[in-house]
């Protein structure tokens, strides 16, 4: 019976793209057989040794720690000082080896150096960053991918940089604008359970026995006491379960589109999310079709980004529409969530074969519109907030204190 050993390979996929890994086989024959059948090109088979193995998994652990610690900001400045060293002139190995000298945290460093070791050995920037789906985003991968065609990578890592900065400065907007009224519903919600079960025991021992002469209010908020701090082995588990039902249900695809048709449709959070949506679409869009990205793949990534499915239908249709031979503006001109003057303006690029500065016009208008938007939801939410806060507080207070205004009718009997 023949053993299994772990080989090395080096080859070339379909494309030309230099690739390396490892598998378990009988002998270095069999690699080859297996590589040439998934359609590669056999460069190198190498045996590994016990220690070789222990020290590339142990580097792979590294590996992906750091790839799960490397967040979004980290791949702006990465990409920023890349694109200032090739400007300059700096040959591509060269530069990501003075980036990888500057990263402190070694588990990062590692990710880096990995990704440099694959360009050492012959493969593409866009494949070697391919392999870090949880790093480097999609439409990095295709702008680095065309990049790399017309020679323009120092420039496309710039505008890569550019694209991510703007991409996390409107997710930064919508998190805040979204953050606040939760933070203070939240905040109403802790004060009132203090004011019920801490607080509200203590008035209940000196108004006992003169429930008959309460004021309804004060009545009403004891009994709300009284069952929050002797029933609470019947609605704790009732409320856990109520959460982790509303959890499986949010991952399902029927509560996933529920939610994703609320955050689209609701009174005020709702112009925000479209409005977001619409400028990440159009800023993926006007950066993929300035670097010639063909418009199925650009529709697969725009999919991506904005991430909700009622728009999904409106890509579904866009695809159909490009496949049959339609123009692009079709089906935002049939879509109920796109505006009527961003689906001229795209219409309009179509016919005059600028589809790409339109997009990149439309981007910037659908931030300053989502920025004033942000701002406008922010000083209507804010009096709401403060107002329903004061209502809640108060009202419990106000029940509270209420006896004590009437306190000699009250001890009176």
């Amino acid at each position: 019976m023949s053993t299994t050993r772990n080989f090395n390979y080096r080859a070339r996929d379909p494309r030309g793209n230099m690739i390396a890994g490892s598998m378990p086989a009988a002998d270095p024959h069999e690699v080859s057989r297996r590589l040439r059948a998934e359609g590669r090109t056999v460069v190198s088979v190498t045996a590994r040794s016990g220690r070789d193995e222990d020290r590339l998994d142990s580097a792979q652990i590294r590996r992906d720690h750091g790839a799960k610690s490397i967040r979004r900001d980290d791949v702006v400045v990465f990409c920023e000082q890349m694109s200032v060293m090739l400007e300059t002139g700096v040959p591509l190995a060269e530069a990501l080896g003075a980036y990888c000298a500057q990263v402190r945290r070694p588990e990062q460093r590692a990710v880096f150096e990995a990704l440099r070791a694959d360009l050492m050995h012959g493969e593409t920037f866009s494949t070697a960053a391919q392999r870090w789906p949880g790093v480097f985003p999609g439409i990095m991968i295709s702008l680095l991918r065309a990049s790399e065609a017309s020679g323009t990578l120092g420039m496309m890592l710039g505008r890569i940089a550019r694209y991510l900065r703007k991409e996390r400065q409107t997710a930064r907007q919508i998190r805040g604008a979204v953050a606040y009224p939760a933070f203070m519903v939240g905040a109403a919600l802790v004060l009132s359970a203090f004011l019920v079960v801490v607080i509200l025991p203590k008035f209940a021992t000196i108004y006992a026995g003169k429930a008959a002469a309460l004021p309804g209010p004060t009545r009403a908020l004891l009994a709300v006491s009284e069952f929050a701090g002797t029933q609470w082995k019947w609605y704790l588990p009732l409320a856990v379960g109520a959460m982790i039902a509303a959890w499986v249900f949010a991952r399902r695809p029927t509560g996933r589109r529920w939610i994703d048709w609320l955050r689209v449709n609701l009174p005020v959070l709702g112009r925000l999310y479209r409005k977001l949506y619409i400028s990440r679409a159009c800023r993926t869009m006007g950066t993929l079709l300035a670097a010639n990205v063909s418009l199925l793949d650009i529709i697969e990534l725009v999919r991506g980004v904005t991430n909700n499915s009622e728009f999904d239908r409106i890509w579904d249709r866009v695809e159909r529409d490009v496949r049959e031979g339609r123009h692009l503006s079709d089906a935002f001109v049939e879509s109920g969530y796109i505006p009527s003057n961003v689906s001229t303006m795209i219409t309009s690029g179509e016919r005059s074969g600028r589809l790409a500065e339109v997009m990149d016009r439309l981007a910037e208008f659908a931030d300053q519109e989502l920025d004033a938007e942000v701002k406008q939801v922010t000083a209507f939410i804010e009096p709401v907030m403060i107002m329903i806060m004061g209502v809640v507080i108060g009202g419990v207070a106000l029940a509270l204190l209420l006896p004590i205004f009437r306190m000699g009718s009250v001890m009176a009997g």
